[in-house]
C-alpha cells in the first residue's frame, strides 16, 4: 500500500480477512523519494520481505498510479528469484485514476512479470477479493456490484497500428530501460514546448531554452527542495570562486576552467554530506548535476556584462519557468497520460510550429508599453 493510505483502514481491512478466512500480509513502505526514484525504494524495500511473495495466490497493490507496479517491475528485473511463482499468480491494481490509461502503461510490466492476470479497478473491490473463495467468484461479484474495472490477460495484449509507439515504450522496459528514463525522454519535448509558450507568447526572459530545461529535469530527478539546494549552490561557488580569481590575469576560458573544475569538487563534497545524511542520487542524476555545473558560466556572463539586477532576474525566470514545468510534469495523471499515450507528444510538433509563425505582441509588452499604448489612444 502506499505510504498515503492510513493505516486505519488497513487495520480494518487485515481484521475483516481474518474474518474470512483469508491470510493479508501488508507492506506499507514509508518512503520520501522524489517520484522518479520511488520504484526504487520499493523494490528494495520489497526485496527485504521475500517470504511474503511465497504460495501468494493475489499480489495487491493499493497505489494511486503505477508506482507498485514499477516496483514489482524492478524487483524482476534485479531479483528475479523472489518473484519465481508470479506467473501462477494474480495481480490487483486499485487506483482511482482512470482504469483505461492505467491499462495501457500496464502492459509493459505485464510482458515483464508475465502474471496469470492483472486486475485494474477501485478500492471498494478490495473487501470482496479478501472474502472471494477464488479469483473467478470475485471477478464475478465485481460484474454484479458493477465496479469498474478492466482485465489485462495474454488475450488482451498485442500490437496495434494505434499503440505502435506504446508498444515501443513497453519493448523498452521489457529489455531493462528504466522507466524513469523513459519518462524524462518523453518530457522533454513537453518542458521544451511549455518554455517556448512563456518565451513567445508571455515573453519570460530566461537564459536560453537549454537552460531551463535541465534545471526542469534536474528537479524532477532529485525533487525540487534538493534541486533549488544544489542550483543555488552551484552558483554560490561559481561566484566565490571568481571573485577569487578577480586578482589574476587569466584568459577567459582557462578561468571558465577553473570555476568548473571546484564546482565539480564542491559536488563531490556535498554528495559526500547527502550520503552521509542517507541521501543518495540515482546515477542519471549525477549527469544532470554535472550538465547542471555549467549553467554558472551563464549567470556569471550576464552578470558581468548587465550587472547584478540583469542576472537576478534572469535567474528568477528561469527558475520559475523550471518549477511551472516541474508542477506539470509531476502531476500523476499527466506521468500516467504520457505513459499510456506517448504518441500524444508529437502534438508538440504541431504547437510550436504554430509558436513558430507567432508575430504578436507578448503578455509582457503590453505592461511595459502601456503608457504608449495610452498615447496613441488619446490621440
Amino acid at each position: 500500500a502506499d505510504a498515503t493510505i492510513p493505516k486505519e483502514k488497513i487495520g480494518l481491512h487485515e481484521e475483516f480477512a481474518r474474518e474470512n478466512g483469508t491470510l493479508l500480509r501488508s507492506l506499507q513502505p514509508q518512503t520520501t523519494a522524489p517520484p522518479l526514484r520511488s520504484a526504487d525504494e520499493l523494490s528494495s524495500f520489497l526485496a527485504s520481505q521475500k517470504d511474503v511473495f511465497e504460495n501468494a495466490e493475489t499480489i495487491l497493490l493499493w497505489f494511486d498510479g503505477l508506482t507498485g507496479l514499477h516496483g514489482l517491475l524492478r524487483l524482476a528485473q534485479t531479483e528475479p528469484e523472489i518473484l519465481a511463482g508470479i506467473p501462477k499468480q494474480s495481480i490487483v491494481l486499485i487506483t482511482g485514476r482512470s482504469i483505461s490509461t492505467l491499462a495501457r502503461t500496464a502492459r509493459g510490466p505485464f510482458s515483464v512479470l508475465k502474471p496469470e492476470r492483472i486486475l485494474i479497478t477501485r478500492k471498494e473491490a478490495i473487501s470482496p477479493i479478501l472474502s472471494a473463495k477464488n479469483f473467478q467468484a470475485f471477478f464475478e461479484e465485481l460484474q454484479e456490484r458493477d465496479i469498474d474495472l478492466l482485465l489485462l490477460d495474454t488475450s488482451t495484449i498485442g500490437l496495434r497500428p494505434w499503440n505502435a509507439l506504446q508498444t515501443l515504450v513497453n519493448y523498452m522496459l521489457t529489455h531493462g530501460v528504466p522507466s524513469e528514463t523513459i519518462l524524462l525522454l518523453l518530457m522533454l519535448p513537453v518542458i521544451a514546448t511549455i518554455l517556448t509558450f512563456l518565451k513567445q507568447v508571455i515573453g519570460i526572459t530566461t537564459f536560453g531554452l537549454y537552460t531551463p530545461s535541465i534545471i526542469a529535469l534536474s528537479f524532477m530527478a532529485l525533487g525540487w527542495h534538493i534541486g533549488l539546494l544544489f542550483f543555488f549552490f552551484i552558483l554560490g561557488t561559481s561566484y566565490a570562486t571568481r571573485e577569487c580569481m578577480r586578482r589574476w590575469r587569466l584568459l577567459y576560458i582557462p578561468k571558465v576552467a577553473i570555476i568548473l573544475t571546484v564546482v565539480s569538487f564542491s559536488l563531490l563534497i556535498l554528495l559526500a554530506l547527502g550520503a552521509f545524511f542517507g541521501i543518495t542520487p540515482s546515477r542519471g542524476t549525477i549527469f544532470i548535476l554535472l550538465i547542471m555545473s555549467t549553467l554558472a558560466e551563464s549567470f556569471l556572463n550576464l552578470k558581468t556584462e548587465e550587472g547584478w539586477r540583469a542576472a537576478c532576474l534572469g535567474i528568477g525566470e528561469t527558475l520559475l519557468a523550471a518549477i511551472l514545468c516541474v508542477a506539470l510534469i509531476q502531476w500523476p495523471p499527466f506521468q500516467s497520460l504520457i505513459l499510456a499515450y506517448p504518441e500524444t507528444i508529437l502534438l508538440t510538433l504541431l504547437i510550436n510550429a504554430f509558436l513558430g509563425q507567432w508575430t504578436g505582441l507578448r503578455l509582457i509588452e503590453y505592461f511595459r508599453f502601456r503608457e504608449v499604448f495610452r498615447h496613441l489612444q488619446e490621440e
